[in-house]
């Protein structure tokens, strides 16, 4: 049988490019929705929060956004953001950003809209429930949520019947109840009857008995030793990471918090230590995808039907938008 086999470590080179970029991009974004958010262009603004946000979490790019769902009247996503960075500034030790987040989840909580869906008395099987597209558990049913203000739509379905939808509008402050009526059965129109295939020339052909190839087990050790010295050119990195990281906290504290005279060099130790810790990243995760796909290259070993051409193998570049790394083309 012939295929193309692409070795799993160059999928994971792409993928270690892309988490290396991720933390200037969302720098990038971040600084430009901080500058629209100055100018009062919130709604502008939380785009590229949200965007910022998904490539790199952060604490403060997660209170920023927060504050510009209030800004545009997303008060219950505002108020979810805040109880979120609370958490996740007790767990810090950040105590400002802690007392902050508290502080201004408090102040929300009385504007926050509810919304209750009680579900149908008699409950299909395969209900399934919708609130402006995303699924709704069964464990929310009756129960008060907070929701944003404005125009929502609740949606019923199941196998075999007729959807429901319900719009609904919320206000600061108020609940509204959303009732799902028991749901209408389809017309029943009877089972489409299929043929069957009775073609001979779909039938599965016969395969003689195969011959193993010794190819594909020497391309599993090439690739699996390939693996191990990416392996540990990953843990050297990471060794110098640390060391970095080491000699910032020195420098600056634990908490990295520089003086105006160590600001400069203690900002590039840190840059440095990112730099070297996303290689490490990149160098471990493909050392080990080469390695487990090595030792499925290697226990796999490929067969040949009779008769077909000689099994043969090549390392080729790959190259998309996103990234590069290299593959294994062959016929097996």
């Amino acid at each position: 049988m012939r295929h193309v086999l692409w070795a799993a470590f160059a999928m994971s080179v792409v993928t270690g490019r892309a988490y290396a970029q991720s933390t200037t991009i969302a720098e990038q974004l971040f600084n430009e929705a901080r500058e629209l958010a100055k100018a009062n262009r919130w709604q502008e603004a939380c785009p590229k929060f949200e965007a910022s946000l998904k490539q790199d979490p952060t604490l403060g790019t997660r209170l920023n956004l927060a504050t510009c769902y209030e800004h545009i009247g997303k008060i219950a996503s505002a108020w979810g953001l805040y109880r979120e960075s609370f958490e996740l500034a007790r767990k810090a030790g950040d105590s400002k950003r802690r007392v902050y987040a508290q502080k201004q989840a408090a102040l929300l909580e009385p504007r926050l809209p509810k919304l209750v869906i009680t579900a149908p008395a008699k409950p299909p099987a395969g209900l399934a429930l919708q609130r402006d597209g995303a699924p709704v558990s069964a464990v929310e049913f009756g129960i008060a949520l907070y929701v944003d203000p404005g125009a929502h739509e609740v949606t019923a379905s199941a196998p075999g019947f007729e959807a429901v939808t319900k719009q609904v509008t919320l206000v600061e402050g108020k609940t509204e109840t959303v009732v799902i009526p028991d749901l209408t059965p389809k017309p029943d129109i009877g089972p489409v009857p299929q043929q069957p295939n009775t073609d001979p020339s779909h039938q599965a052909d016969h395969i003689p008995p195969p011959s193993v190839s010794p190819m594909r087990k020497y391309i599993g050790l090439g690739a699996g030793g390939a693996g191990v010295v990416m392996v540990g050119v990953g843990l050297l990195f990471g060794s110098q990471a640390l060391s970095k990281n080491d000699e910032a906290k020195k420098l600056c504290g634990d908490n990295l918090a520089c003086s105006p005279a160590d600001f400069d060099k203690g900002k590039q130790l840190i840059s440095d230590g990112r730099s070297k810790a996303t290689l490490s990243t990149v160098f471990v995760v493909a050392g080990g995808a080469a390695m487990v796909a090595g030792a499925v290259v290697f226990v796999t070993a490929p067969r040949a039907r009779a008769r077909e051409q000689a099994t043969g193998a090549h390392i080729v570049p790959v190259i998309r938008s996103s990234g590069a790394g290299i593959g294994l083309v062959g016929t097996f």
